[in-house]
């Protein structure tokens, strides 16, 4: 197990800066996930971690010892990756094996890291069979223990779960999680699925173009994000962002009529859709909409209507609700639940809503 600390990591490709500045410090033995959109640098950071990529500047401590310059097999590390990377022409056990193959350690030492790691993973039945004749699900299993075979320090998952289906993605997550909690190891998990990073990381970074948006645990992204972005990023549905003016005490824009503190000027206003209400039309302070859509997901469903000045609005509604497509309604954020971003795209951090 390792602390790592990120210190003014920057990586740059030509003129292209791939990551700026990062500066974050992985607890020793949590599980962290760098959520992000594709190209924000979360895998190059990742890479530079591992020892993969050389950084341009700035610096990378293991438990407060510089390992920027150190080659990977110094850093002891574990990677795995989007695709298994097995051997076809070898069977399980070989694979596993082949992680083994520079430690100096005696052969029962080794017979028993292989088993401990099939155990875990419970790919016992599938040692002497070849990957061509496992699953994904299964393939995925075999390389997590090459990789936990080794006993790293540092265990790095770069979207291991991306290329499989649903069913499958939702069954390893659960496993992947027990699996780092009963080893212990300090684990960063790259992913561009919201979902994946709630439900796993005891913290969440959210990368955005290099740069660290915001970190910490997925209740404090999720109810308290700090930006624009990482309040549009995180939540499936995800925030509305209506961007008006502050006047009066009240947040305006077109109809819709707010009460707020705290603020004034253009500002953005964001509100879970489960904290939008669905009034009558002509409701006063409410904002017309016309229904676009909506998505019935069994426990819930989902309006989505555009709005006075064509944006989209969801708001979640019980099971079995129903409207049509064109028609008229009205909705309403609840003022206490509602966050407000300034100009800047940052959170304004002081009380902003109150009761009307």
């Amino acid at each position: 197990m390792a602390k790592i600390d990120l210190v003014k990591l920057r990586k740059t490709f030509g003129a292209f800066v791939a990551v700026q500045g990062l500066d974050m410090q992985i607890v020793d033995g949590e599980f962290l996930i760098m959520l992000g959109p594709s190209g924000c640098g979360k895998t190059t950071t990742l890479n530079m971690i591992a020892g993969l990529e050389g950084a341009s500047s700035g610096h990378i401590l293991f438990d407060g010892v510089d390992v920027t310059d150190a080659p990977p097999h110094e850093r002891n590390v574990a990677m795995v990756f989007q695709s298994s990377l097995l051997y076809p022409h070898l069977t399980v056990r070989r694979n596993i094996e082949t992680s083994l193959r520079h430690s100096k350690i005696t052969d029962a030492e080794r017979k028993r890291r292989i088993a401990e790691a099939a155990r875990m993973l419970e790919i016992e039945p599938f040692m002497d069979k070849l990957p061509g004749h496992l699953s994904g699900g299964q393939r995925q299993r075999v390389a997590t223990a090459k990789a936990i075979v080794r006993e790293p320090s540092v265990f790095l998952l770069d979207e291991p779960l991306s290329a499989l289906d649903a069913a499958l993605r939702l069954s390893l997550r659960s496993e992947l999680v027990n699996l780092q909690k009963r080893l212990g190891t300090t684990t960063v998990f790259v992913t561009h699925d919201q979902v994946e990073a709630m439900t796993m990381g005891d913290r969440i970074a959210v990368i955005n173009g290099g740069r660290l948006e915001q970190i910490g645990t997925p209740d404090e992204i999720y109810n308290a994000p700090s930006t624009v972005f990482v309040a549009g990023f995180l939540g499936s549905p995800p925030m509305n962002l209506l961007e008006g003016e502050v006047s009066g005490g009240f947040f305006r824009r077109g109809q819709l009529a707010v009460p707020v503190t705290g603020a004034a000027g253009k500002v953005t206003l964001g509100v879970r859709p489960q904290d939008v209400l669905v009034v009558e039309p002509g409701t006063a302070g409410a904002m017309p909409v016309t229904v676009f859509a909506v998505e019935h997901l069994g426990r819930e469903s989902v309006l989505i209507a555009d709005d006075e000045h064509g944006a989209k609005v969801r708001a979640l509604v019980p099971p079995g609700w129903h409207a049509r497509v064109g028609e008229r309604l009205a909705i309403t954020p609840e003022p206490a639940r509602c966050l407000l971003f300034g100009a800047d795209g940052n959170r304004i951090l002081e009380p902003l809503a109150r009761a009307a």
